[in-house]
């Protein structure tokens, strides 16, 4: 997965994977004493972005991010009522608040609100973040981004170890990275429709934790 490169060498050229977490290899999933996180602000998510900038946006709308420049005026991900109940619903809540915090990471290069809902158990997941933060610490920036899971389980069951691990599948719209006004590095967008996969997350003190996503044995054909 994604590691760290020397001083000086383009991003691009050392970013071996895709920056989505479902990409993950499976990590000890064990407890986490991480803070819950705080409800973060008040703006809706938006709508996945575009490679283009289009018509002349007011002062305060989202802009998608371009070969001309990183999104703006990115709203905040806000994490529902539901996003906090174990429930099958709350878990399913709780993974698409994980994909808005993930996207607003990938947007805007702050990754405070995916850092609060990942277990530091998951070391490749904040491998990733760690890439995020140098990408636009260093004027670089990321179009796209958005990646979408699916709980297929009708049920949500506690495991003997305490975790639950629904069955999911996930769908990409890719992502680009430009540097100095080119794109360096890009993953196509995917569909993972016969790559179904664990979801290791933990419940406590009225609030999901994201572990780690697992590969599972049999399957990995991606659409």
């Amino acid at each position: 997965m994604v590691r760290s490169w020397s001083v000086g060498a383009p991003i691009g050229v050392v970013l071996l994977a895709t920056l989505l977490l479902t990409g993950c290899a499976p990590g000890e999933p064990g407890n986490d004493d991480a803070a819950a996180p705080p409800s973060p602000g008040s703006s809706s998510p938006a709508p996945t972005s575009s490679s283009g900038e289009g018509p002349a946006a007011t002062a305060d709308e989202y802009v998608p991010a371009s070969l001309e420049g990183p999104a703006r005026n990115v709203p905040e991900p806000v994490m529902p009522a539901l996003a906090k109940e174990e429930s099958l619903e709350g878990a399913q809540a709780f993974l698409d608040y994980w994909s808005d915090a993930m996207w607003f990471a990938n947007q805007t290069g702050n990754t405070k609100f995916v850092r609060e809902v990942v277990s530091t158990s998951c070391e490749r997941c904040y491998e990733q973040f760690d890439v995020i933060d140098e990408v636009y610490a260093r004027d670089a920036w990321f179009i796209g981004g958005r990646e979408r899971v699916e709980i297929q389980d009708e049920s949500l069951v506690r495991a003997v170890d305490g975790v639950y691990k629904p069955v999911s599948l996930a769908n990409s719209e890719g992502i680009k990275l430009v540097e100095n006004g080119r794109i360096t590095y890009e993953a196509e967008p995917r569909k993972g429709l016969n790559d179904p996969f664990p979801i290791y997350l933990d419940y406590r003190n009225g609030k999901w934790l994201y572990i780690t996503a697992a590969n599972m044995p049999g399957v990995g054909e991606m659409q």
